[in-house]
């Protein structure tokens, strides 16, 4: 009955180690600044990111960020949340892709 303690007893904290580090893991997002954003602008093969509410989502994969350029003059490798008003949608349109942030935004460089 000891072993089966002690060995349950190691699964059990390895489980809570794993969750901790997994946690860890997705907070640990990269950051992006005005400088290093801009190189994501969606031309010549980039990937297209934009920043909005202090975080980054890559829009490579919608279609209506084709080549980097959206509604109303809006390009890809920008800080959106200025502009995002003039949108029909307004911000919750990450939310209703499903884009998750790939990275944290601040426009000062790091």
């Amino acid at each position: 009955k000891l072993m089966r303690k002690l060995i349950l007893g190691l699964f059990c904290g390895l489980g809570v180690l794993y969750s901790v580090n997994s946690v860890a893991a997705t907070a640990a997002l990269p950051s992006f600044n005005a400088t290093t954003l801009k190189a994501y602008n969606g031309q010549q093969g980039h990937k297209a990111y934009v920043a909005l509410n202090g975080n980054v989502y890559d829009v490579s994969s919608v279609p209506e960020w084709a080549n980097g350029k959206h509604y109303k003059g809006m390009v890809a490798g920008t800080d959106l949340t200025p502009n995002i008003s003039k949108s029909p949608h307004g911000a919750g349109i990450v939310t209703e892709l499903g884009l998750k942030p790939i990275g944290t935004y601040s426009a000062a460089a790091k």
